[in-house]
């Protein structure tokens, strides 16, 4: 089979792929670098979730696609170029919604510019239905990352966001039914994340529980 003749069109792919590239770069999250003042772009959190779920798949779960799941981790959230990041430690059900339907919107957009480099999508619709373990340990990786940056930084965006030890135990423990929705078959990855939540709770300076409860009951 002949490869098809590179044309203006794809040219034109091509470059508007690297603006597309260069927008995901000026997307910030709500976390921070570890000098706490940084804001983490999309681009970061992109890099770093490729980086750790490859090498942490490679040692702990070696029966998993590594080529799929760079993939897999270099296109999840490509879609926030026109979406938009959307904070989730306090979303409310209408805010998910709303999170869902934009991205959507934002993936057929994607569809459609980048008709002539079907890959795109094709690796985002991939991730998004969660069809193929990779996609599932993927999806289930990005929630660690967050609290890598909470310990990189002492819990800057934490603070920032008024989060109390109480309030930020019950996140974590509804997080955790989630994750084992869809991700129970990889004990590895639910361990890691274990350790990672201790270590949060360690690294943060957050209202204890105690101090919380008297607080609440008026002492």
């Amino acid at each position: 089979m002949l490869d098809p003749p590179i044309t203006n069109g794809d040219l034109t792919s091509v470059v508007q792929l690297g603006v597309l590239a260069l927008a995901f770069g000026r997307v910030n999250r709500i976390t921070f670098h570890e000098d706490g003042v940084t804001p983490e772009s999309d681009t970061d959190h992109t890099v770093m979730l490729g980086l750790v779920a490859c090498s942490f798949a490679a040692r702990h779960l070696p029966h998993l696609d590594l080529g799929l799941i760079a993939q897999l981790a270099l296109v999840h959230d490509v879609v926030e170029v026109y979406a938009g990041d959307t904070p989730t430690l306090r979303i409310t059900t209408e805010q998910q919604t709303s999170k869902q339907e934009r991205e959507h919107v934002a993936l057929e957009r994607i569809r459609a510019e980048f008709s002539r480099l079907p890959w795109l999508s094709t690796v985002i619709d991939l991730y998004e239905n969660r069809s193929t373990p990779e996609a599932r340990y993927v999806k289930a990786m990005d929630k660690l990352l967050p609290k890598i940056t909470h310990i990189a930084n002492g819990g800057r965006t934490l603070r920032d966001q008024g989060f109390t030890m109480r309030e930020l135990i019950g996140r974590y423990e509804r997080q955790l039914r989630e994750l084992q929705d869809y991700a129970a078959d990889f004990p590895p990855l639910l361990e890691l994340r274990a350790e990672l939540v201790s270590w949060v709770y360690n690294a943060v300076d957050l209202c204890p529980i105690d101090e919380e409860a008297q607080r609440s009951a008026g002492t």
